[in-house]
């Protein structure tokens, strides 16, 4: 390697004793985060020494050459990746990993290769810990270099660009002096001007605008206007204060403060022209003179930053959203340093535990919040990924005790390990849910009690209705009973028959709403050819008929019971000398399963169809008998499983009873279906 050369091509970057600017500072961050450590830095070096030109994690400085463990990579414009450096006898003795300058273990450089093959230096990243670095990572470490060499290329040229805007516009100047270089600087200096996106305005030592390159054209929306004096600058050309709307004195416009007091850096003007969207400048010029000293007039060049501007109120107004959120937010919120100490205590904090930011900021959270715990610290527990969300008493400043919920987090702020933790008070919520698992406890105690005493009554009262019936009977068959005997003992057996039926019915809606719900696969077509046949047994007139029913996971009783009652309820609810005819289809879709039972009834007008599931709610209760309880034993197992059920028209007259079923698991039942568009299928049942 030709190591005059690379100082050559070092010195002509001029990056050496000169601030790194925020893009190389953005690139070794990100090149910290891609190697996931805490330290890095862009290394240059010159003949004798090794200048960390930004570093992270660490302060950088300059350090002799020969102890420099990157003086390796510059030596052989080669990649080093070590997952420890003790390891490696190249490094074993050196300085930064013995403990003179530092520990390092773990160490990964790649070189900073100009196009003409010469590494200027190094992006290196490192840690105090071993580590292995992926090649993948690597590769991209070395992409970073490349990103690097392009912003030194970048500021190499910006430099260069920035010394020929100057050169051009001198040689304009000396236009009368030099007239033979003036064509060939002058197709320079017009090329270089309206190339670039800086703005370059010019006037001559009077105060006359004599150059407004093309960015300078754009952004105000004119043309230099030669005869304009330095008063009319400000109106004609919309310059304004940073506010974007005081219109700038003649003394504040930069040009003029390059033309009469010397060299202007950095002053931000905003260029407001009617019609166009404003644009917020970065100024910088000078006077320009010529070899005597004479004046010439000036030059300023002009960047546009109006993007990076808009960036920055955009991170402030959410910096200052945030606060405003941490500020009205209803959970405490603190934030810790590395030790512990509190460093953000918003309004809410201080109104659960009643200290004071001022009194809070500094002190230890533990030690303020917490009372006295074994173990580990809750910070130290999260700051290890032990401990997330926790549930745990806290003390408030007069010495009473809550019950918070703690949400912790570490995050890193500048290289340090902290913590934010949000702290709800969770006690009256707490306590709530103590009371509601009494009064379940009790409820459940209650239902048992009710479930005996159910099963009591009901022994008691059916027991003499069935002495009674029997007493009935024998009675109708002992001789010589008048036909007034007769039909009182009919009516007495219709009663005890009508009261057992009660009972009955009673018992079965207590079941439905209290036997445990275990759930098996029932068969649908087995259930609805069980209960058509028991139909036919029983002499009822009518015919039930179904499609191919699906199995369903259910309680097999209480589904048997939901089908008697509706399949019941079909054959009886018809007009006099109708033949009942019932059909009972079933569709699944969205994980539910829709039954539906159709049947050429005397129907249930709008107004009941919600009534009729109510508990001894009976329509047509003067023409059909009944107890008014099936319906609503049905919604109350149908509820129990999950699904819902509900009444429509059937599409010929009569009535369709539909009811959900989840087909594996409980979610939301589909909705309600019209009733248009139903056309079954029939089979024979």
């Amino acid at each position: 390697m030709d190591e005059s050369a690379r100082l050559a091509a070092l010195h002509e970057y001029g990056l050496l004793d000169a601030p790194a600017d925020e893009e190389l500072a953005a690139v070794v961050r990100v090149a910290a985060v891609l190697a996931d450590v805490p330290t890095a830095t862009l290394n240059l070096f010159d003949a004798n020494r090794q200048c960390q030109l930004t570093t992270v994690g660490f302060d950088g400085g300059d350090s002799p050459r020969v102890e420099a463990m990157c003086d390796v990579v510059i030596s052989t414009g080669q990649a080093v990746n070590l997952e420890d450096a003790r390891r490696d006898t190249r490094f074993a003795t050196n300085p930064w990993v013995t403990g003179v300058r530092a520990d390092v273990r773990f160490y990964a450089s790649v070189p900073l290769i100009t196009p003409d093959g010469h590494v200027l230096g190094t992006l290196c990243a490192f840690d105090d810990r071993p580590k292995v670095l992926s090649e993948e990572r690597l590769a991209r470490l070395e992409d970073l270099s490349k990103v690097v060499l392009a912003l030194f290329e970048r500021r190499r040229q910006a430099r260069v660009t920035a010394e020929l805007a100057v050169a051009a516009e001198v040689a304009r100047a000396l236009a009368e002096d030099y007239a033979g270089e003036l064509e060939a600087r002058q197709e320079l200096t017009e090329a270089v001007h309206e190339s670039i996106d800086v703005a370059i305005v010019a006037c001559d030592e009077n105060g006359k605008l004599t150059v407004f390159n093309r960015a300078a054209r754009e952004w105000h929306g004119l043309d230099a206007d030669a005869g304009l004096d330095a008063a009319e600058w400000a109106g004609r050309y919309s310059l304004c204060a940073p506010d974007g709307v005081t219109p700038l004195a003649p003394a504040d416009i930069p040009l003029f403060q390059a033309l009469r007091h010397g060299p202007v850096r950095d002053v931000e003007i905003v260029i407001s022209p009617v019609g166009r969207a404003p644009v917020r400048v970065v100024c910088a010029g000078r006077a320009l003179r010529r070899a005597d000293g004479a004046p010439l007039g000036a030059v300023i060049t002009m960047a546009d930053v109006t993007l990076e501007r808009a960036q920055r109120q955009e991170l402030a107004d959410r910096e200052r959203l945030l606060s405003t959120v941490l500020d009205t937010a209803q959970d405490a919120f603190v934030v810790t340093d590395p030790g512990g100490r509190i460093t953000t205590w918003n309004p809410a904090a201080i109104g659960m535990f009643g200290w004071t930011a001022d009194e809070a900021v500094g002190r230890p959270l533990e030690e303020l919040v917490f009372p006295v715990r074994r173990g580990d610290g809750l910070l130290a527990r999260a700051a290890n990924g032990r401990t997330r969300i926790v549930r745990t008493p806290a003390r408030r400043r007069d010495g009473t005790t809550l019950l918070v919920e703690l949400s912790l987090a570490p995050f890193t702020w500048q290289g340090e390990q902290r913590c934010h933790a949000f702290l709800r008070d969770v006690t009256e919520r707490e306590a709530a849910r103590e009371r509601l698992a009494m009064a379940n406890s009790e409820l459940a105690a209650a239902n048992d009690e009710l479930d005996r005493f159910t099963a009591m009554v009901a022994h008691d009262l059916k027991s003499p209705l069935t002495a009674i019936s029997a007493y009935a009977e024998v009675f109708a068959d002992m001789d010589a009973r008048t036909p007034g005997e007769m039909t009182a003992l009919a009516a007495i057996t219709r009663s005890a028959g009508r009261m057992t039926a009660m009972i009955d019915d009673l018992l079965a809606h207590a079941r439905a709403c209290h036997e445990p719900l275990k759930l098996q696969s029932v068969n649908l077509d087995t259930v609805v050819d069980d209960l058509a046949a028991e139909l036919r047994a029983s002499g009822r007139p009518g015919r039930v008929t179904h499609d191919h029913l699906p199995a369903v996971p259910a309680h097999p009783t209480l589904l048997r019971q939901v089908m008697a009652n509706v399949l019941g309820n079909a054959v009886k609810y018809v007009a006099p000398g109708v033949d009942p005819r019932v059909h009972v289809t079933a569709e699944s879709a969205g994980g539910w399963v829709t039954v539906r039972t159709t049947d050429n009834g005397i129907g249930i007008g709008d107004e009941a169809r919600d009534k009729v599931f109510a508990l001894f709610h009976r329509e047509h209760a003067a023409d059909y008998q009944g107890t008014g309880i099936g319906l609503s034993t049905c919604r109350r197992v149908v509820e129990r499983h999950g699904g819902r059920i509900w009444i429509e028209p059937a599409p010929a007259g009569g009535t369709t009873v539909c009811f959900t079923i989840p087909a594996q698991s409980h979610t939301a039942p589909p909705p309600r279906a019209g009733g248009s568009g139903f056309e079954p299928v029939h089979r024979q049942g």
